[in-house]
């Protein structure tokens, strides 16, 4: 079984038990998707065109425009694609920005074995800053009109019904979306109720006394967290058979809505699916599923040689983590490591996110699909 992936330093991980080790670097490696993203289209500037259009139209007379709001004058000039772009643009690279943050601190805060502080960091991302990416992917006209005005009543309170609805209908449009299951999602995070659930643990990593509900009664003589044993191994099983799952969910709703602002490069987006489906199947599902890794075998077979001594390598539930996140394998024959350009063998495969007109998304493999249509 793969201890360490290699993305991470030892010093890092030592505190963590180290069957848990892979599964820490692999949600990390989601984060930094997300990061790698997020600065790509700060620096294009994405988020600013409009405003930057608007800037150079009145240059020359800023005094006459001193005091306009640019979103009330879209509004009444009725240039309803800018006045979208220029919200979606902005709210969603905020959004994901802040959402960052939290679980990059939750993250390192579990590598050193403070369960409280990581619990509580991890509630805001998962809970708030997920649920609006997945209203802006379900509905974004609906989530501007509530965004505009009155926001503090028009995007609270919003039902578990509504809740499951926003994030199936975002579900719908994500290139995995046989993978997620709002009403698993659903429970994950937001049930009191749940044992395996987020939330009662939440509850009591944020608030010394809790009482709603059996999951959530404060012991006698006790203060929620406070006398935790922090040898104790436990919440990293619990932790980790839950986020990778929803990191996963949040890296494909995230590029979703970036998309939403810029078309995204879709053989880059394939390439980042299929290696993360890859890794999850590898890291949390049995030898029967890895159906990614049977692919790349069976079609890239031929190309997977070891540069040292030129024997044949193949992906196994062992070696595969290493490889979909490092682009590196090891030989069983001489037992050193070759590098693999992944990017360059997926391109050939004519492995690719396809869409379908109405915003759905596929990851495809159009080579398959011409072979079964001969």
């Amino acid at each position: 079984m793969v201890q360490s992936i290699g993305l991470l330093e030892e010093d890092r991980l030592v505190l963590i038990p180290s069957n848990y080790w892979g599964k820490h670097e692999f949600c990390f490696y989601l984060h930094d998707q997300i990061v790698h993203m997020l600065t790509q289209y700060e620096t294009k500037g994405i988020h600013n065109v409009v405003s930057q259009a608007f800037s150079e139209a009145i240059r020359g007379r800023e005094q006459e425009f001193d005091s306009v709001d640019i979103l009330q004058w879209m509004k009444e000039q009725n240039l309803v694609d800018s006045y979208r772009h220029h919200i979606l643009g902005n709210v969603t690279l905020a959004l994901t920005a802040d959402m960052l943050d939290f679980l990059y601190q939750a993250l390192r805060a579990f590598e050193k074995r403070k369960f409280s502080v990581g619990f509580s960091l991890l509630r805001k991302p998962l809970k708030e800053h997920m649920l609006y990416l997945a209203w802006i992917l379900a509905d974004d006209a609906d989530f501007i009109s509530r965004f505009e005005s009155k926001n503090y009543e028009t995007l609270s309170g919003v039902t578990k019904e509504r809740r499951i609805e926003l994030m199936s209908r975002a579900i719908s449009q994500l290139p995995s979306s046989e993978m997620f299951d709002p009403e698993v999602i659903w429970a994950m995070i937001y049930s009191k109720k749940h044992p395996n659930g987020f939330e009662p643990t939440w509850q009591r990593a944020t608030h010394l006394v809790t009482s709603m509900g059996d999951l959530l009664k404060t012991g006698d003589y006790s203060l929620n967290f406070v006398f935790e044993d922090r040898n104790d191994n436990g919440y990293y099983d619990f932790l980790y058979s839950k986020l990778p799952y929803l990191l996963i969910y949040v890296m494909q709703l995230s590029t979703e809505a970036f998309n939403k602002i810029q078309a995204v490069n879709e053989t880059t987006y394939g390439h980042l699916v299929l290696t993360t489906l890859g890794c999850y199947e590898s890291l949390f599902l049995d030898g029967r599923s890895q159906s990614v890794a049977r692919m790349l075998n069976s079609q890239m077979g031929e190309l997977l040689k070891c540069i040292h001594c030129d024997a044949r390598l193949k992906i196994t539930k062992k070696t595969a983590p290493v490889l979909y996140l490092t682009e590196r394998i090891p030989c069983k024959n001489c037992g050193l490591m070759s590098e693999i350009p992944l990017y360059w063998l997926f391109s050939r495969a004519k492995i690719k996110i396809l869409r379908d007109g109405k915003g759905q998304a596929y990851l495809r493999n159009l080579e398959q699909d011409s072979s079964q249509g001969s």
